[in-house]
């Protein structure tokens, strides 16, 4: 995994929903997964539509960390919700 292993971080499978006003015009409550990993310093994230909609293979977009509003992760430990943090030495 190349991504920082701080646990705030998002992270491949995480669901992320967006702030208003977001890049993509997605609505705030939205849910988008995280589909790939990327390495500390680096401020975006790519995402994917979630499993079961339509178009989910053709869809994918990349955008600055900052318009993440909340990410959840589904553990064995049940369900995780929080709103991440920037990284203070992430490109911009």
């Amino acid at each position: 995994m190349l991504s920082d292993p701080h646990p705030d971080r998002p992270r491949p499978g995480d669901i992320a929903q967006l702030r208003a006003g977001n890049s993509i015009d997605a609505e705030p409550g939205d849910a988008f997964v995280i589909a790939e990993d990327v390495p500390p310093g680096i401020e975006r994230v790519v995402l994917n539509l979630p499993v079961g909609h339509p178009n989910r293979e053709d869809w994918a977009a990349a955008i600055s960390e900052r318009e993440v509003a909340s990410l959840t992760r589904l553990g064995s430990a049940g369900a995780r919700t929080w709103s991440p943090a920037a990284d203070p030495e992430a490109d911009t």
